[in-house]
């Protein structure tokens, strides 16, 4: 399923200049104040877990608000479980699409790398691969070890590179800053049998300790 990620001639390295810091934020912002607009206007469900979801979105609210006002100055590389990060970022985009998301896992996935910007590098990815699925798609969160690396890929099956309406370029250009905070490696390419899929590569826990 995940063999068709990498395509060396297929490859694109994103780099130039790092986005306007607050430009980042407000993008970041989006997805979170999207899903909390509409569990206060639903009727359905549970109250006591749409009030637990609305906790959970606002305390990334404040988390993501408190690394942008210290200039991510607390956020630390500490171990991070990536497949537990996923399933939050799936159910979290899950909120305000209907996209079909899903995670797969294989092996452990702790890495030693700062959670806000991991997360949000991850976010970004999963925000701009629901665009392109558009509402009747899918889009997977690969988590495990290949290579010589630990990788989080993102796939989806809309059209391709290039054939999406792009709202802006803050959301590749976050994930690049947030990646490179990381120490991590960022691969987009197209897919062969359509689609795009988004690679970030990190130090495995074990291999970051033992440096």
């Amino acid at each position: 399923m995940v063999d068709d990620v990498v395509v060396p001639n297929d490859i694109v390295a994103w780099r130039g200049p790092d986005t306007d810091p607050v430009r980042s934020l407000l993008h970041d912002l989006r997805e979170p104040l999207a899903a909390i607009l509409l569990l206060t206007e639903s009727s359905q469900g549970d109250v006591r877990e749409r009030l637990s979801s609305i906790q959970e979105q606002a305390s990334w609210l404040s988390e993501l608000v408190a690394a942008s006002l210290d200039g991510a100055a607390g956020d630390h590389p500490a171990e991070v479980d990536a497949c537990v990060l996923a399933n939050e970022t799936a159910a979290r985009a899950r909120m305000s699409t209907t996209t079909s998301i899903d995670v797969e896992v294989v092996g452990d996935g702790h890495v030693m790398a700062p959670p806000i910007a991991l997360a949000r590098a991850l976010g970004c990815l999963v925000d701009n691969a629901v665009r392109a699925a558009g509402p009747s798609g899918h889009v997977l969160i690969w988590v495990g070890s290949c290579d010589d690396a630990f990788h989080i890929r993102v796939l989806d099956d809309g059209p391709g590179l290039g054939r999406v309406a792009s709202r802006t370029s803050i959301g590749l250009a976050t994930t690049r800053a947030m990646v490179a905070a990381c120490r991590g490696r960022f691969r987009l390419a197209s897919r062969p049998d359509g689609g795009a899929a988004a690679d970030i590569a990190l130090q495995r826990r074990s291999d970051a300790i033992a440096l």
